[in-house]
């Protein structure tokens, strides 16, 4: 009787240029058709979905729709991603993220020396990252790959399909539930394939009861009973066990070989959180750090400057240069000490050091002329650092070759995200050659400070060997020229304390 109802099938197939390969394996898929559990969904002789199959369909779509629903909400599903991370750690790693909140590092920091606190930050990191392992971060990972498999399938556009029969079919719409009439199957392949993409990962032995319960606690109520949803995907795994639904479009299709896509997906949840903490971390060694060297800034610059007035450049400015930091592109890193730079050339460089230095190469009678040149030539190296200066806060205008373009780029960026190569760039060039003038000043600098140092030894001694006319040189100046070659020294000193500050 079988093979009877088979013969009547395939003679369908009669003139389709089908192979005989081909068409015994077609009447092998509607002979599985015809013994399924699930046979009722397909009807073989014309080809169509019986109502029941969409009736399945029905069945879940009213379960999932409230989770639906709930992951279209950002805020909530950011909340989920942080419960699923938590529902993974042990009270001891808790403890060390509590030790770690910038709050509890900042009542520390009242109580304890910066530098204790960072040894402390960087050993409960350590301990973090040995307990927060691959096994741990694995679990997250797992845990959070169902959200992202249960979001897809929730997301499966279950009312395009019925609209197939209803054209009025509204979205979450459940008080009647809709009379489905037969369709050709040849309709709904595409469907059919898609749904069996989306609920392929939907494992039964999975823990869905525990995601459940964590989307009960940002909902603050059950969005689904767990017994119906663990009853939905034990049918659904049921279903694709069968191969039903498959059989359904290869026998439609008249291709025994058609398979539906398989996805893969690798969540790194766990990872990012790990980096996440890491980073704030790091981020509150980098605010400690900063404090620091800020107040170790503000002490140099009391002992080096006596005007309080020390901002000299306009364009090529940390302020300025901050509009491009918030963007997260390159921002003006150099703007403080080149600032600094040029108000020491103004302020000392070109007053007291060039008068100090004119007295000793000039009336000073030197023993190795060696010396002499070279601090000759660092002093002039000096006074000629600040017109790059003035060239790089030219050049940073609004009127200037690089400012005109930095702003235009800076209006295109936010349609076009390619500008951000080249504004970083245009502030890269810059910063490279603020830092060049930096270096050079200073290592001028040095070696006028050397020979500074080399010739208070020599003023001290019982018989001077660098000059021989120091009694000449003291007259020549408006103080005693040992102080004065003592504070200049300090002074220098100091200033290249500074610059190293400023270019860390």
């Amino acid at each position: 009787m079988a093979e009877d109802i088979m013969d009547k099938v395939f003679s369908f197939f009669s003139g389709d240029g089908l192979s005989d390969e081909k068409q015994n394996m077609l009447k092998a898929i509607a002979k599985d058709l015809a013994q399924s559990k699930y046979a009722k969904f397909f009807r073989v002789r014309s080809e169509e979905a019986d109502p029941s199959f969409s009736s399945f369909l029905f069945s879940i779509y009213k379960v999932i729709y409230p989770i639906k629903v709930f992951m279209k909400d950002r805020i909530k599903m950011a909340r989920l991603k942080h419960l699923i991370v938590e529902s993974c750690i042990t009270s001891n790693i808790k403890e060390v993220i509590a030790r770690l909140e910038h709050s509890a590092l900042d009542e520390k920091l009242r109580t304890m020396n910066g530098d204790e606190l960072i040894k402390m930050i960087q050993a409960d990191t350590e301990k973090l990252v040995s307990m927060f392992d691959n096994a741990r971060i694995k679990e997250v990972n797992h845990c959070y790959e169902l959200v992202h498999y249960l979001e897809k399938f929730v997301n499966y556009n279950f009312p395009g399909f019925f609209k197939k029969f209803d054209p009025h079919f509204a979205d979450g719409s459940f008080s009647i539930e809709p009379r489905f009439p037969v369709i050709k199957t040849v309709l709904i392949t595409d469907q059919i394939g898609e749904f069996l993409t989306l609920s392929q990962p939907l494992r039964p032995e999975d823990d869905w009861n525990s995601l459940l319960n964590l989307i009960k606690i940002i909902e603050g109520q059950d969005l689904v009973i767990s017994e119906q949803f663990s009853t939905m995907i034990k049918t659904i795994r049921e279903v694709q066990t069968s191969k039903i639904l498959e059989l359904m479009v290869q026998y439609t299709l008249r291709n025994p070989l058609w398979q539906w896509k398989n996805i893969t997906y690798s969540e790194t949840v766990g990872e990012e959180w790990l980096e996440m903490k890491k980073a704030e971390a790091a981020a509150y060694i980098t605010k400690i750090n900063t404090a620091k060297k800020n107040s170790q800034i503000s002490a140099l610059l009391k002992q080096i400057f006596e005007s309080t007035d020390l901002v000299r450049l306009e364009n090529y400015t940390v302020q300025l240069g901050e509009v491009y930091r918030k963007r997260k592109l390159e921002h003006f890193v150099y703007a403080e000490g080149v600032n600094y730079l040029k108000a020491f050339l103004n302020d000392y460089v070109e007053t007291e050091l060039r008068e100090l230095c004119d007295i000793l190469l000039i009336r000073g009678q030197w023993t190795n002329n060696t010396m002499a040149r070279e601090m000759s030539e660092a002093l002039h190296l000096l006074t000629e650092a600040g017109q790059p200066i003035e060239d790089i806060d030219e050049v940073m205008s609004e009127d200037g070759s690089d400012g005109s373009r930095l702003r235009a780029a800076m209006l295109r960026l936010d349609r076009d995200p390619t500008q951000s190569r080249y504004i970083n760039s245009i502030i890269s060039k810059n910063n490279a050659e603020a830092l060049e003038i930096i270096n050079e000043a200073a290592q001028a600098l040095i070696v006028i400070g050397k020979h500074l140092k080399n010739l208070i030894e020599d003023v001290q001694k019982k018989h001077q060997e660098l000059l021989v006319n120091w009694k000449e040189l003291n007259l020549a100046s408006k103080e005693p020229i040992h102080q004065r070659m003592v504070t200049d020294y300090k002074k220098i000193n100091f200033f290249i304390q500074l610059m190293h500050l400023c270019t860390q």
